[in-house]
């Protein structure tokens, strides 16, 4: 056996450094309740790769651009879902593009493309800009408002007529607090015993009563859209009209209902956060304010953004991206072999957890200077083009790449050039906000901030 060969093994034999935990439980309670905090330690203490214990269940950490790539790229059809969006978020999201697996989900990703191709999102622009401009004019000068809840509101009005030609802009109080409901169950459900949704338990209520009142929105919208019969521009319509190339058939209402809860969810909760805290890091960074709230105003002089005007606004595109690298919506990914697959120098045997540990990589002084800091310059477009593949992935990456990742960052790029013209957001105090890891990161506690018009 050559020296080489002999070092090779060796390395192939070599088992990823194990976090420290407590007996039985591992880090189960870091997990619950300091999710950030553990996602820091583990590359801290254990590098590129590291294994942690939830309760019984081993799961690996991947902290490096090179082993996420390669979970998520090289050998993606290796992996499916892991235990978190797989099985707990299938009652609320059904077999969605998030939670379905295999040829069904190469199939509803064909069926579902084209409505997020470059002209369907184009036209999308014009009511972006429109129900922006009716949302900030309703904010007085001086006012103290939630801009966490402002987002939100604003991006459900949006999503809801983009995707779906609705408004829902009166049920929104109703839906934000069906998603948060559904968002606390299944952030809740990932790191404690199963449960089945059968079992009359208080989460458990919580969640069917978010699912339904969800659901009595969604199947109103799908039979409005059959008994319309055509193509009304929006994602809905494509959904209801897709046909399969091979057998000619449509999707039945269930299929269509997940794939529309999960655009619905995901259309405007991952925006919605990263508007607030693209907002709460402006209002700490005045120079970067000004700087952006100054290109607005010379690009678009007073009235709405289009999308001609997205190449004259780099500035608002910048911001966005380096909101999404500190406070990324998807600040993990979570994925189950199901071969063994080589890792680096290490073999990931079949039925193991792994989740690409997306939170700390975007905080890895060797991928971003002083990472910590908020430099929107990092992501100006020749200096952006220096960054290592897989080493920023705000919507993951490979083949489950988030389908609507060109529409939300056009969406993030009008809503921040629209808003920073007309006014800032200043905060109260100089308190630290905390970020809180449910499904998505969102500002805990919400974001209460003082409204100036410019």
């Amino acid at each position: 056996m050559s020296e080489h060969s002999h070092y090779t093994r060796m390395i192939q034999r070599a088992q990823p450094i194990a976090l420290r935990g407590a007996p039985l439980v591992g880090n189960l309670f870091e997990f619950r309740s300091r999710r950030l905090e553990l996602q820091l330690r583990v590359l801290r203490e254990c590098g590129d790769l590291g294994v942690m214990r939830i309760g019984p269940v081993p799961v690996h950490a991947v902290s490096s651009a090179e082993l996420a790539h390669q979970i998520l790229v090289e050998h993606a059809d290796a992996f499916v879902k892991s235990r978190g969006l797989g099985k707990i978020a299938r009652p609320m999201l059904g077999d969605g593009l998030l939670t379905s697996e295999h040829e069904l989900h190469r199939r509803q990703r064909k069926l579902i493309a084209p409505a997020f191709s470059h002209r369907r999102i184009g036209a999308y622009a014009t009511t972006m800009a429109e129900l922006t401009e009716r949302a900030q004019a309703a904010l007085d000068d001086g006012a103290v408002v939630d801009v966490a809840h402002e987002m939100m509101r604003l991006t459900l009005s949006i999503v809801g007529k983009t995707l779906f030609d609705a408004d829902v802009a009166g049920e929104a109080d109703d839906v934000g607090a069906a998603i948060t409901a559904a968002n606390h169950y299944v952030s809740e459900a990932v790191s404690r015993l199963p449960t089945p949704m059968w079992l009359p338990t208080r989460r458990n209520r919580q969640a069917r009563r978010a699912i339904a009142t969800i659901d009595a929105i969604i199947y109103r919208l799908i039979a409005a859209r059959r008994a319309a019969g055509v193509d009304l521009g929006d994602v809905l319509s494509t959904l209801v009209m897709a046909r399969d190339e091979e057998t000619g058939q449509g999707m039945p209402d269930r299929q269509i209902r997940d794939e529309a809860v999960t655009l619905f969810l995901a259309g405007h909760e991952t925006t919605a956060n990263a508007l607030a805290w693209s907002f709460h890091l402006l209002g700490r960074h005045r120079d970067v304010a000004e700087r952006l709230a100054a290109e607005a105003r010379a690009v678009l002089g007073g009235r709405a953004p289009t999308m001609d005007d997205l190449s004259r606004l780099p500035t608002a595109l910048m911001v966005l991206k380096e909101t999404m690298r500190l406070y990324p919506p998807a600040y993990m990914v979570g994925r189950q072999a199901e071969r063994d697959v080589p890792l680096g120098p290490y073999t990931l045997h079949k039925g193991a957890t792994v989740f690409v540990n997306i939170y700390a990589m975007h905080r890895r002084a060797d991928y971003f200077a002083a990472p910590d800091e908020f430099r929107p310059e990092r992501f100006a477009p020749e200096r952006e083009k220096l960054l290592s593949r897989g080493a920023y992935l705000p919507f993951g990456g490979g083949p489950r790449i988030c389908i609507g990742n060109h529409f939300a960052l056009m969406e993030g790029q009008l809503l921040l050039a629209a808003l920073a013209q007309r006014l800032r957001f200043e905060p109260l105090d100089d308190r630290a906000v905390e970020p809180e890891p449910l499904v998505t990161l969102r500002p805990k506690g919400g974001l209460p901030m003082r409204v100036r018009r410019i």
